[in-house]
């Protein structure tokens, strides 16, 4: 059964609004599969997958679907510090070199890993794997193993971009020295600990990070990607050499097992897994982000006046979010079979905003989309001369204008007042060039330069 609700606090009209949503974003961005799980304090109140896990045999996307995580799996990491720090194995403020044999400068610690703060920008090691796992790209970096993936850090000391605290730049190389910390410290890898201290406490039974298991279960997605604007199942990359960045495999129910423990602060069913004061550490605000506050593997976001802590995912087959809010008593657990072109955190957002009383379609994000897909199309001046094609591109338009002579070249629309249809260009001078589109009764036209361009 892929619905399930029993929860007298949702009522079915926030229900239709949550789903018609999500499946209207499915159907304008080619998501094949996506599950949801929505929970309290006291359990899950509304679980639906839609679409379909599997194209090819149109299986349906349910409630148990095993998907990536991604960088969800980041926060994992930052508890199972946290309970290391709890029993006094560890402290926030140890250097990394206190307890790897690693060549990196002894004033990074800990606490900067959690919170992209090091200094160290990316070092693309996750997209080189991603890449030489799904077969479509080599980088040519030795990372087959630790000592490879050591001397891939060791070499980019000269990168770092300042010191410790002076820059947030995320990094999921330092999320892997997180784990390897881990077992320094505690003997056990990294997997083991996490199954054993996290996963099984929670009764996360369907969770794991090993591709073996994963292919064991009979409701697993299929990993869809679309280099060539065509969905096509890829291999599910496995992150051995970075669990602890984004390794994990699950479905949203037990996603929002494990944010019902954060709802409950640190405690789930009679079993305490960290310290309250100590687990509020990971929701800290260490440094500024365009999208909010960065903790310990979270993120706060204001979401129409609430508060909302949570992370989102991508192994770009494979896309996630996670999130709570304790004053509002909501977890949500978003997860799909391919990586669309923004992340998941904006779909959680808007379940959320439903939940708590704000119109999802108000939000930038749902309100900025809607005007783009308005204003997207083919367009052509007087008689037809000159064509043109207006389309969305990340959190832009595109325009390309052609005719008889040429073709013509693609160009980003830089937003000015979206709503009012304003948006520039730059012309090959370095010139602003002003672009316009504007609606009377039925036509609307798009002005640039000497051109009016009417849609079509």
């Amino acid at each position: 059964m892929s619905r399930e609700t029993d929860a007298p606090g949702i009522d079915e009209a926030t229900i239709e609004t949550i789903d018609d949503l999500l499946r209207d974003r499915m159907a304008a961005d080619d998501v094949p599969g996506l599950s949801l799980a929505i929970a309290d304090r006291d359990g899950i109140v509304y679980a639906n997958g839609y679409g379909s896990r599997t194209l090819e045999t149109n299986d349906p996307a349910t409630a148990e679907t095993i998907y990536g995580i991604g960088s969800v799996s980041k926060s994992f990491a930052s508890l199972a510090t946290l309970q290391l720090v709890g029993s006094g194995e560890l402290s926030l403020e140890d250097s990394v070199t206190a307890h790897l044999d690693i060549d990196v400068p002894e004033d990074i610690t800990i606490h900067h890993l959690l919170s992209h703060t090091s200094g160290f920008p990316s070092l693309a090691t996750s997209e080189a794997l991603l890449a030489r796992q799904m077969g479509t790209g080599e980088a040519g970096v030795p990372l087959g193993t630790r000592e490879d993936f050591y001397a891939h850090v060791e070499g980019a000391t000269d990168e770092i971009a300042g010191e410790p605290d002076d820059h947030w730049m995320y990094c999921n190389s330092g999320y892997t020295l997180v784990g390897e910390v881990i077992e320094a410290v505690d003997g056990r890898s990294y997997v083991e600990y996490v199954e054993d201290e996290i996963l099984s406490p929670l009764a996360m039974d369907r969770s794991t990070f090993d591709g073996d298991e994963f292919e064991s279960f009979t409701d697993r997605m299929t990993p869809y990607f679309a280099p060539e604007d065509e969905m096509e199942a890829y291999p599910l990359p496995i992150r051995e050499r970075s669990a602890a960045a984004g390794g994990l495999l699950a479905p949203v129910t037990d996603l929002v097992q494990y944010l019902r423990m954060h709802l409950r602060g640190g405690e789930l069913d009679g079993t305490r897994l960290c310290a309250e004061d100590l687990l509020q550490r990971a929701y800290g605000e260490y440094a500024e982000t365009p999208a909010g506050p960065y903790g310990y593997g979270w993120r706060t976001r204001d979401v129409a006046g609430e508060t909302m802590i949570g992370h989102g995912g991508s192994i770009a087959v494979s896309a996630a979010y996670a999130g709570f809010s304790p004053d509002d008593d909501v977890a949500i657990a978003l997860l799909s079979n391919t990586s669309p072109s923004y992340g998941l955190a904006e779909l959680g957002t808007g379940v959320f905003a439903a939940l708590t009383g704000t119109d999802p379609h108000t939000l930038p994000f749902f309100a900025r989309r809607a005007r783009f897909e308005e204003l997207s199309g083919e367009y052509e001046s007087y008689r037809g001369i000159k064509q043109a094609e207006v389309e969305p591109e990340g959190g832009m338009l595109r325009l390309r204008v052609g005719g008889p002579i040429s073709d013509g070249a693609w160009s980003p629309l830089v937003p000015d007042d979206v709503e009012a249809g304003k948006f520039y260009t730059i012309s090959a001078a370095g010139d602003r060039v002003p672009v316009r589109f504007e609606e009377d009764g039925d036509d609307l036209s798009c002005y640039i330069d000497r051109w009016r361009l009417h849609n079509v």
